[in-house]
């Protein structure tokens, strides 16, 4: 067993030095408004966030980033996510030079964190700000998984009620009366679905995982770098073993108390419905059917793909949206450019179009790896700005 961990670990140290090696202490920025690393926000979503950055930009001269990344762990260590957050902002220089007032919006969706940072020119007073609004209008959306909104939300207090001295204050903004009478046509009946939440993890599965781990690490003494290798692997493979243990658990019906069956992949399709087959064949969406032999109870729980850029469709709800974008108007050092998206429906084919703003290219050359045109650099597209570390954190 040993001679065979020693080949593993052999094996495995070049890879893990050159992973660590290839690590960046922040992302490096391909737009100086939003940043969707990890992928979580939709093209229309961001088209939004963008909207309001650009106002703030061109009306007050205010320079605010958004940044979404998976988690701090793809990039070295960092001690929380204000720290990182501190790194990052100071790498890319985010406001104004002269007056240190831009604003990062941070959000590490895996990490389960948010971070308003705040440049050096905002005081103590400024901190508290950012706290009450990553508590009242970033982090409500967020538990309840519209992580989008809570972005929108908390980027368009951030530029309302954050502010210091010598930038210029937000534009009013016009009240819109409130409709009477409206009449909201009843949506759709669609079978109902549990979307399954995060579960705990099976205690029995942990210890006995624990107490492999136990013993193997007995046999790697005196070999620490073996052990390491244990540990790492063993991480790996809890989590997609645990996480497998989740979705085929036992389940007792709700209705006779008595543990249900779950149905293969051949016989659970006949409890489908249509658009449920379709984000399945997409790969946007996995499906489980539990069946109660005692009294025909049928529990449909559905399980979100953590890598699908498929969306929401406003239609029919199912996550079935393919997007293709076209550049109608590139954009330039001098002018923002346009770019047209179009929407399909795999289920229901709702179609339907929309133009969103590209951002303006820097006048610095770049990087060769940039993804838009904007240079990796904090004197490309940001201000040169700094921040001291101010700001406020929070977690769902």
């Amino acid at each position: 067993m040993m001679r065979v961990l020693c080949v593993l670990v052999m094996m495995a140290l070049p890879g893990l030095a050159q992973a660590q090696a290839e690590k960046l202490p922040y992302p490096q920025y391909y737009s100086v408004l939003t940043n969707d690393f990890a992928d979580i926000l939709s093209e229309e979503a961001e088209a939004q966030i963008n909207a309001e950055l650009i106002a703030a930009r061109e009306t007050r001269g205010l320079e605010m980033a958004v940044v979404t990344i998976r988690s701090r762990e793809d990039y070295l260590p960092s001690a929380d996510i204000a720290s990182f957050a501190k790194d990052l902002f100071n790498g890319w220089g985010i406001g104004n030079k002269e007056r240190n007032d831009g604003i990062l919006l941070l959000v590490a969706i895996e990490d389960r964190q948010v971070r308003l940072a705040l440049g050096a020119g905002y005081d103590a007073r400024q901190d508290g700000i950012a706290a009450r609004i990553i508590q009242t209008d970033i982090l409500p959306a967020f538990r309840q998984g519209r992580v989008a909104d809570g972005v929108l939300a908390g980027t368009r207090a951030a530029l309302s009620r954050l502010a210091i001295d010598g930038t210029p204050p937000p534009p009013p903004q016009a009240v819109t009366p409130a409709p009477t009478g409206e009449v909201r046509p009843p949506e759709p009946l669609r079978p109902a679905v549990i979307e399954q939440p995060p579960e705990p993890r099976d205690p029995g599965a942990v210890a006995q995982i624990g107490r492999w781990v136990s013993d193997m690490l007995k046999q790697a003494e005196g070999n620490p770098i073996a052990a390491l290798l244990i540990v790492a692997l063993t991480a790996v493979g809890g989590f997609f073993g645990i996480r497998g243990v989740q979705h085929y658990r036992p389940r007792k019906c709700p209705e006779c108390g008595r543990v249900m069956l779950r149905l293969g992949e051949a016989q659970e399709d006949q409890y489908l419905d249509h658009g449920q087959l379709v984000e399945e064949r997409l790969k946007s969406k996995n499906y489980g059917v539990w069946f109660c032999t005692n009294d025909e109870h049928v529990t449909v729980i559905g399980y979100p793909s953590l890598f699908s850029r498929r969306k929401a469709c406003p239609s029919c709800n199912y996550h079935t949206l393919e997007t293709s974008r076209t550049v109608t108007m590139p954009a330039s050092t001098v002018a923002f450019g346009q770019a047209k998206l179009d929407h399909l429906c795999q289920n229901c084919d709702h179609t339907y179009s929309e133009f969103v703003v590209i951002p303006k290219l820097a006048e610095s050359s770049g990087s060769s790896g940039d993804r838009s045109g904007f240079s990796s650099s904090s004197s490309g597209g940001f201000g040169g700005g700094s921040s001291s570390g101010g700001g406020a954190s929070g977690s769902w």
